[in-house]
């Protein structure tokens, strides 16, 4: 599918890059820690705070990975009923894909806001790396802002990747396209 490019591409340009570099460093730190947690274990002398590190920044990577899926409709979605439904409802299906996929990333914006300031009310540090909670939680409402951007520039620049069509027009498309 081509991108099209719209008056907020280079905005969109922007944010997947962060995403990219985000998700790279939380890879790259994850592999580096576990390396040290499993040669710490070896040589019989474990860091404690390896394994919260792993965890925190799977969490950060998690979070930010399910945002990205959206930038390009390569989220996951169920299509079976609406291919067999009439053409209303594959219409309808946009509209409702984007409504509910809104509101999901609205809670979790929503909903981490709250998680973030009771971290920060009841000053919550991690056992190990006695770092602030709500550096770990403000992942969440981050995936949140970035999963509506993400929602915008799908149905944006690749809404026929967001369209359901039916079964004998992507095969047509497909045919003349290969």
């Amino acid at each position: 599918m081509e991108r099209k490019k719209t008056v907020l591409s280079k905005f969109f340009d922007i944010v997947g890059a962060i995403e990219n570099a985000v998700l790279a460093v939380m890879v790259v730190g994850m592999i580096l820690t576990i390396i040290i947690q499993i040669v710490g274990r070896l040589v019989g002398h474990p860091f404690p705070w390896t394994e919260e590190t792993s965890r925190y920044l799977f969490l950060w990577m998690m979070f930010v990975a399910l945002a990205s899926g959206f930038n390009q409709s390569e989220s996951s979605r169920v299509t079976l009923l609406l291919q067999a439904g009439p053409k209303w409802l594959k219409k309808f299906s946009e509209v409702l894909y984007a409504v509910i996929v809104v509101a999901f990333f609205g809670f979790m914006i929503i909903w981490g806001i709250e998680v973030v300031k009771q971290q920060i009310m009841m000053k919550e540090m991690g056992t190990a790396l006695m770092i602030p909670m709500w550096v770990i939680g403000i992942c969440q409402p981050m995936a949140g802002v970035l999963g509506i951007i993400g929602v915008l520039q799908s149905f944006m620049e690749y809404h026929d990747k967001v369209v359901i069509g039916d079964k004998e027009t992507e095969k047509q498309k497909a045919l003349e396209q290969g």
